[in-house]
């Protein structure tokens, strides 16, 4: 028999009396029926069966039976449940109904006088000896004695019911046996991690003969999940294999020569080692997908500035994405510094250009006199057309959705990317972990930078909070102070900049100042101004200072509702302090009523490290990788065989993924993958390859 009765519809290993619900089974397991017999159970319970009741036994799944001596209807339309009362050897046993049929169904059911078995948990009596509530009400002793064992529950759907699916699974499980399914691993591996078979696995799963511990405990359990990320893997790699192919960009590197002249600093190592991998990468002709992570104030736009270099001697432009007005204008100043020296054509791009000046900007573009064009989302607009964009640069890239940067890439012919970030979202960490995408990190700061003291207080000891950066702005250092509303909200009980920047003016009179996105662009430009140039020392904001921020001499940042953050902001909100020389520190404010327990491990880990990429790491964990083939930037994906989302799975899952990540290489490397077929198809990563892959 043929592998083609497990990809039949799941219709097919329905008994007679469940056809009908066929469309409720597609809908919770999926079409096929290796999709039913992918539908892992939740948990594992034991069913004991006894005819004396003990207290040893309260809170497990106990099958009895009892003699009815009492039956308590309660009224129509009311909460309240119906009682039987009822006799197992010298016990009073208390039956609660709530919600059942109807009155004469109860009497029908529970007849008195008579013996009935019944399943369901063991709980204690307020009035009698023991309780169960809603048990399963079974036909006769044979049934009870049956119903004893150990039994998967599976997530359900209105319509089917735990009974409903063990029928199902059990023609499901025929089905697989029946089949003729080759071993697609090989030998070596099943060897070295003890795997059995993939039917056995399956098998062993949905007929437990143990409690299910956790997981991936077993041997079984690791091998569906080692199946379930090597059939993803290999649709990657193959997908990499197929990408659109780039033009080489290759040239002598005298732009770059010339600029590492013009400089005031020399490279530190890191940024040579980076530099060398992404022009290695624009040399070869398939595009380059990198991402360029260092944390705050570690050298990655002179970098970047140099890779540009690289394009434009070739002939090509770029373009310079980043997410705010402040740190485009930065980026702006910095880069034209540079290159006017070098004659190097640069335009500036945000939704304040208008009138003549923007149709200038875009003709320049447009005819190449520009070949840099740096800019916020308005570079995003229909009306930006590039003549030759050969690299495309997006900064802090967790603050652009997949589609924005889908926007950007499409206006040239497959341009070489480079994303630069401080800390990697969790997709862009797993992908990377995936190998997806090549990184470059620079893990060396310039000599001189300030070590960061991050600490954490309670919300209750906020004066003490104030008192101290009195004691900083005295010696003429500034205080960044971030809250997460801009304006007092009845909806959240979180603290909002008006209400914090109106207390400190009472401390401080002429020594603070507020910012928020929504001001005009006019003002926030005059007042970062005037922190920046010393006329205030305390800057009240939200986190539109999260990016684009570099002042030397500032020295604290206050986060107030720290919990109310994620990792990745706190880690950008802490880099806007520790760029001079000054000792700098990052207070963490938080509010224990507020506060829940991933909020509370997010201030732990930020204030455990300050690696970019160990912040990355536990924010993988703490809020997932993404979508790996789509667009969403958090949330977990959804893998068929283990939860991606449960601590313990973590160190197995990563392991796998090692492996796997190794045996897809190798797979697809040798041309091996029509040996892998039948397993792409079983978990649906066949379609990979149709997908087009994105960062």
């Amino acid at each position: 028999m043929t592998t083609s009765k497990i990809f039949a519809d799941i219709s097919e290993c329905l008994s007679c009396g469940l056809v009908s619900r066929a469309k409720l089974f597609r809908r919770v397991c999926g079409n096929r029926v290796i999709d039913l017999c992918l539908h892992m159970p939740s948990y594992t319970i034991e069913k004991v069966y006894t005819e004396q009741l003990t207290r040893s036994a309260i809170g497990k799944i106990v099958t009895t039976r009892i003699c009815v001596e009492h039956v308590e209807r309660s009224f129509p339309r009311t909460s309240r449940p119906s009682i039987v009362l009822g006799r197992c050897g010298n016990d009073i046993v208390e039956v609660l109904l709530f919600n059942y049929e109807s009155p004469s169904h109860i009497h029908k059911s529970f007849p008195v006088g008579q013996t009935v078995f019944i399943s369901g948990k063991l709980c204690e009596s307020y009035k009698y000896n023991f309780q169960f509530v809603n048990p399963e009400r079974l036909a006769s002793q044979a049934a009870a004695i049956n119903a004893s064992g150990f039994f998967n529950i599976y997530p359900l759907t209105t319509g089917i019911f735990q009974n409903s699916i063990y029928g199902a699974m059990r023609g499901a499980l025929r089905c697989l046996h029946d089949s003729d399914i080759p071993e697609w691993l090989p030998d070596e591996v099943l060897a070295a991690n003890n795997f059995p078979n993939f039917p056995d696995a399956i098998t062993e799963i949905h007929q437990p003969k143990s409690m299910r511990l956790s997981e991936l405990a077993t041997p079984a359990q690791r091998r569906l999940c080692f199946d379930e990320l090597l059939a993803e893997q290999i649709g990657i790699s193959v997908s990499n294999y197929t990408d659109q192919v780039a033009i080489p960009i290759q040239n002598d590197k005298t732009l770059i020569h010339k600029l590492l002249q013009i400089l005031e600093f020399s490279l530190t190592k890191s940024q040579e080692n980076a530099l060398t991998e992404i022009l290695a990468d624009m040399s070869s002709e398939k595009r380059m997908i990198r991402l360029l992570q260092g944390d705050v104030g570690s050298g990655k736009t002179i970098v970047a500035v140099l890779a540009m270099l690289y394009a434009i001697e070739s002939g090509y432009q770029c373009a310079f994405m980043a997410p705010t007005e402040i740190l485009s204008r930065q980026h702006y100043n910095l880069i034209t510094r540079y290159f006017d020296q070098l004659w190097v054509g640069t335009e500036l791009l945000t939704a304040n250009e208008k009138g003549k000046t923007r149709q200038r900007i875009l003709a320049n573009i447009e005819t190449g006199a520009a070949k840099v064009l740096i800019g916020t989302h308005a570079i995003l607009t229909g009306s930006v057309r590039f003549q030759n964009l050969g690299l495309v640069i997006i900064d802090e890239q967790h603050r652009f959705g997949v589609d924005q940067r889908l926007q950007l890439i499409d206006k040239g012919q497959n341009p070489h990317i480079l994303s630069m970030t401080a800390t990697p979202i969790p997709r862009t960490m797993i992908m990377a972990f995936y190998g997806d995408i090549a990184v470059s990190s620079i893990t060396e700061k310039p000599a001189g930078r300030a070590q960061i003291t991050t600490s954490s207080v309670q919300i209750g000891r906020l004066p003490e909070v104030v008192k101290s950066i009195g004691n900083i702005i005295t010696q003429e250092q500034k205080v960044y102070w971030v809250c997460p509303l801009i304006e007092e909200s009845t909806k959240v009980d979180y603290t909002c900049v008006i209400n914090r920047f109106n207390h400190l003016k009472e401390c401080f009179p002429n020594d603070v100042q507020m910012l928020y996105g929504k001001m005009k662009s006019c003002e926030k430009q005059e007042i970062f101004q005037s922190f920046m140039e010393g006329r205030s020392h305390i800057l009240v904001s939200t986190t539109v200072i999260e990016v684009g921020v570099d002042i030397p001499d500032a020295t604290v940042m206050i986060i107030e509702n720290a919990e109310k953050f994620g990792l990745s902001q706190l880690h950008q909100l802490r880099g806007r302090v520790g760029r001079g020389t000054l000792p700098s520190y990052c207070i963490l404010v938080y509010d224990p009523k507020l506060s829940s327990r991933i909020s509370m491990d997010r201030i732990r880990a930020i204030k455990s490290s300050n690696d970019g990429f160990y912040i990355a790491e536990k924010d993988l964990l703490l809020r997932g990788g993404g979508e790996i083939l789509g667009t969403r930037q958090s949330g977990q994906k959804k893998y068929r065989t283990f939860d991606v989302n449960n601590p313990d799975n973590q160190t197995v899952i990563y392991e796998t993924l090692k492996q796997t990540s190794a045996l897809a290489a190798k797979i697809v490397d040798q041309g091996n993958t029509d040996a892998y077929k039948l397993l792409l198809n079983i978990f649906g990563a066949e379609k990979i390859t149709n997908i087009k892959q994105s960062f």
